[in-house]
């Protein structure tokens, strides 16, 4: 081998030497960052509905004059009621919480005419009323803030609804229906979760 040839022999091994000394020194001033765990996260159900089994009614001066279902779903509840004057019907049904989180009353909406307007249209001849946790309410109401916000606790929380229909005896003959009256009355009731800050 001429002196060249060895040279460059010698130049290509002590550059391999300096690379593998620079990446072993390079190693030597590395570092590892590691993040490992495990998470959980939890079962949660939002469930607000009518208790099938709760629903009361109440007949002043008559019997048999009106019924309630609650559907298979607890979602829905339907009456029928016939009033003659001098009657009074109610019902009460327990809306209840099976869901993880607290459940916010965010509103009340009446479909039909709500009880002002029948007090109104009516002239007091014939009345209707809604309460809800013993509060009366008349109006279509946004309760979305009010404060202290109306809950249902979870896990079972639970509260009466009662719907009164009446139809007074009034002081004269000329205060009576003229003809029947029918009327689509219902209420529908708005919740929203209450999210806890942990």
């Amino acid at each position: 081998m001429n002196k060249e040839g060895r040279f460059q022999n010698v130049l290509i091994i002590l550059l391999a030497v300096a690379v593998v000394g620079m990446s072993i020194g390079f190693a030597a001033f590395s570092s590892q960052l590691t993040i490992t765990g495990n998470a959980t996260f939890e079962k949660a159900k939002w469930e607000v509905i009518w208790e099938n089994n709760t629903v009361v009614e109440t007949e002043t001066n008559a019997t048999n004059q009106g019924t309630v279902s609650v559907d298979s779903g607890n979602m829905n509840v339907t009456y029928n009621v016939t009033l003659k004057p001098h009657t009074e019907y109610s019902f009460t049904v327990y809306a209840r919480n099976n869901g993880t989180f607290d459940a916010k009353l965010t509103g009340i909406t009446f479909t039909g005419m709500t009880p002002a307007q029948v007090a109104s249209a009516h002239s007091g001849k014939i009345g209707y009323k809604v309460t809800y946790g013993g509060t009366e309410y008349t109006d279509t109401t946004n309760l979305a803030s009010a404060d202290p916000a109306i809950t249902l606790a979870k896990n079972g929380g639970r509260v009466p609804v009662v719907v009164t229909l009446t139809y007074p005896l009034p002081e004269s003959a000329s205060n009576l229906l003229a003809d029947d009256v029918n009327l689509s009355l219902g209420v529908q009731l708005n919740y929203e979760p209450v999210i806890e800050n942990n």
